[in-house]
């Protein structure tokens, strides 16, 4: 009997290993995120031979001067890689939604040492999508590394706070395109 569970074990664990040169999905996680990205934390799944979706969610900020900004934001991807899913070149779009504020705060100094200050805060909403390049390494130990460019357009939309004057009200709604860059820490099965 011991035979037995022995040689079960062996094959069982021979399967395993030829189960994970088909990986399948894969967990991964992007520091550059932290800085407004939307993909802080993201889920891959291979849905054919060559193709994948990718499902990421995001928090980040950062504070430059008087000006703080927070962000959340979901993305969903679409990849379709070169040779197999989830290893090696590939190109891809995306579609994406933030939510967040920016605040920015304002000082005045006098003479007699007295000073003040105040802050606006601008809440905005943005959908954008775009188009990537890059490369995936999955190794048999599962893990990998996502490494990739591309660009973004991204609608923006801003409400101020109530009681706010709003001196620029044709201004709060803007887009533009920028450069991506990702690079992302996993583990993929």
């Amino acid at each position: 009997m011991k035979k037995l569970l022995f040689f079960a074990a062996i094959a069982l664990c021979s399967l395993k290993g030829l189960q994970a040169q088909e990986k399948s999905n894969a967990i991964k996680f992007n520091p550059l995120s932290f800085l407004g990205g939307v993909d802080l934390l993201s889920y891959e799944r291979a849905i054919g031979e060559k193709s994948s979706v990718v499902l990421g969610g995001g928090y980040g900020g950062f504070k430059l001067g008087d000006v703080k900004y927070n962000s959340t934001g979901v993305m969903l991807q679409y990849r379709m890689y070169f040779s197999e899913a989830l290893d090696g070149w590939y190109g891809g779009a995306n579609v994406q939604y933030r939510r967040g504020k920016v605040e920015v705060g304002h000082s005045s100094f006098s003479f007699d040492d007295n000073t003040t200050s105040d802050s606006e805060e601008l809440k905005f909403n943005s959908f954008g999508g775009g188009i990537k390049i890059g490369h995936q390494w999955a190794w048999n130990s599962g893990f990998t590394l996502d490494l990739n460019l591309g660009v973004n357009y991204s609608s923006f939309s801003y409400d101020l706070n109530e009681g706010q004057e709003n001196f620029y009200e044709d201004t709060l709604e803007g887009g533009g395109t920028l450069p991506t860059f990702g690079f992302a820490l996993g583990y993929a099965w």
